[in-house]
């Protein structure tokens, strides 16, 4: 999945807007939606018996991560380690729950100061700030200048850019008018940023990695740098696609930000059920994108809270919910689904109860809109059906005779091609015939983002970039934003009469907003149907026994900066 969550402490956040993704409750649904595991360690963070300060850690990965480069990574996976690597403006801290959900200053000073009108930022940049070898260099207010532009510069087709388009000056850089945007200014050590319009988000919109410092000499290349100089806690030492991706600590970082570690190694493409063997023998320490689906209900009940090795202060399995969507993206520019009735027709066809089964147990709970539970607008509506197809409406819907075929493109790792088997089942009830292509993610992802691409479904997800219903609708479904390459937008939804709702629920505040976008889910999910959502996710994770110090963040998931050895 591209970007991270649920429960009441979220309430809080929606309101302020500027939030960031998630947080977790106390407990989490299971595949089955009948079996509960409350999340480990108290307020979501493990305890550190035995802790020692330095050590490799080694992390497993079955598929290679997209990019390492900030102005272009956006996997759950990139962002997890960019969360580690990265120095920004504004981050957020090292800590579980509420606390971990809010904005402090980071390379800033302090809080920007805010014009009257809301629409000017400016940025105070701390001394202190250094890249890690082989740049050294300091970190300045020009270095964000950079790093806004380079993010805008169309030769860099970075997904980032539509994150900062009412920047004064971002069109004229994005059309190649210009090689900087005019509302983008340095004066010493001050970042001024001038906005079109009046944006409560934007701090949460600029703390997105997309946007963390790279040196100025960083080239622009839309297939992005093997590796970048970071100013956070630790940097990317060497990326080897598909091979391996190590990091380790900088030297010239002196932040408060916790670096337990000297290095983590990455060894990329091993099949889960190694990586989960090899865990529980010690040889491994983390398995960074999950275990088998099979061995969930195992885990948690070996390793989970309330297991002895729990009891024991030595929890290696821990749950906790995502604020983040797992849907059918249906290519709205391709002829089988131009048709809305069609489109709406899968909804009601796939079962997604079934195809929940098969990520294991604790993997989430069935869901049919776009609004995940925790962000404000959502609601507990469900349009279509949780448990079992409606075969009678969907038929109906899609008529009689065959629709033709239908291509559909999903990752080569399990359970993808378990699910998309299901899905062949259930549309062929309905006169389509699906054609199953599967590629590694990496593959899979990029392919869906390019434009024309000959593909009918992309099986996809989304983890929120910051608590907003913003980023579910507007970002997913605006198609404003659709550019050549680098698109998150798979429907390729374009339609002029919901752009323009999206663009007024977007310049709303408060309740206002929540009920304006609350509104436009349902309507979209109902009656626009570009996607077939199906679940709301959880998230799993599997440690060694001498991995220690785990601290969940709501944002960006299990947090390996703070990630310790054990003696």
């Amino acid at each position: 999945m591209p970007r991270t969550r649920t429960s009441a402490l979220l309430v809080a956040l929606v309101v302020l807007v500027a939030a960031a993704a998630g947080c977790g409750g106390s407990g989490s649904s299971s595949g089955s939606g009948s079996t509960t595991i409350a999340k480990g360690g108290a307020n979501g963070q493990a305890p550190s018996t035995g802790k020692v300060q330095g050590g490799n850690a080694r992390f497993n990965l079955a598929s290679d991560t997209d990019f390492v480069d900030p102005a272009l990574a956006y996997y759950q996976v990139s962002w997890q380690f960019e969360y580690a690597t990265c120095a920004k403006l504004v981050n957020y801290p090292d800590r579980p729950g509420t606390a971990g959900s809010q904005l402090v200053p980071e390379v800033a000073a302090g809080f920007p100061k805010v014009s009257a009108d809301g629409k000017t930022y400016t940025f105070t940049i701390r001394n202190g700030f250094k890249f890690s070898p082989p740049s050294n260099q300091p970190v300045t207010a020009k270095t964000f200048q950079f790093v806004i532009n380079r993010v805008l510069n169309p030769k860099m087709q970075s997904p980032g850019a539509q994150f900062i388009s009412d920047v004064v000056g971002a069109a004229d850089v994005q059309a190649g008018k210009a090689t900087s945007a005019s509302g983008v200014v340095v004066n010493g050590n001050t970042l001024t940023v001038h906005l079109t319009k009046k944006a409560p988000d934007f701090l949460a919109r600029i703390s997105m990695p997309f946007f963390c410092a790279v040196p100025t000499s960083t080239p622009i290349n839309s297939n992005g740098v093997g590796t970048v100089a970071s100013a956070g806690p630790y940097y990317v030492a060497s990326w080897t696609p598909k091979r391996t991706l190590v990091l380790k600590r900088n030297p010239n970082y002196h932040g408060t930000r916790p670096h337990n570690l000297d290095s983590i190694t990455y060894t990329i493409g091993v099949a889960p059920e190694a990586t989960n063997l090899q865990i529980r023998q010690g040889a491994v320490d983390y398995a960074a994108d999950g275990v088998p689906p099979a061995v969930n209900a195992q885990l948690g009940a070996k390793y989970g809270p309330g297991s002895p090795a729990a009891k024991a202060g030595h929890q290696q399995y821990f749950v906790n919910p995502t604020l983040s969507f797992r849907y059918l993206a249906l290519n709205t520019t391709r002829p089988l689904f131009k048709d809305t009735n069609v489109r709406k027709a899968v909804n009601y066809a796939i079962d997604r109860h079934a195809i929940l089964l098969q990520r294991g147990a604790y993997a989430g709970q069935a869901w049919t809109h776009y609004l995940p539970p925790g962000i404000a607008g959502s609601s507990n509506e469900q349009p279509y059906p949780t448990n079992a197809p409606d075969l009678a409406t969907a038929k109906k819907l899609a008529g009689s005779g065959s629709k033709g075929t239908a291509v559909l493109y999903t990752c080569d790792q399990s359970p993808c091609p378990q699910q998309a088997t299901i899905i062949q089942q259930n549309l062929k009830q309905i006169g389509i015939n699906v054609d199953v292509k599967q590629f590694a993610r990496a593959v899979q992802f990029s392919k869906e983002g390019t434009k024309g691409e000959a593909f009918d479904i992309a099986f996809e997800g989304w983890n929120a970039d910051y608590a907003d219903p913003y980023d579910f609708i507007n970002v997913l479904l605006n198609g404003k934003s659709i550019q050549k390459a680098n698109n998150v937008n798979f429907s390729y939804f374009n339609d002029p009469h919901y752009i323009k709702q999206m663009e007024q629920a977007a310049g709303l505040a408060g309740p206002e907003r929540a009920a304006a976008y609350s509104k436009l889910d349902l309507d979209l999910a109902k009656n626009a149907s570009p996607l077939a959502a199906w679940d709301v996710d959880n998230e799993r994770d599997f440690f060694s026994a001498r991995a220690g110090c785990q601290l969940y963040h709501p944002v960006y998931g299990m947090d390996i900066a703070a990630l310790c050895l054990r003696k």
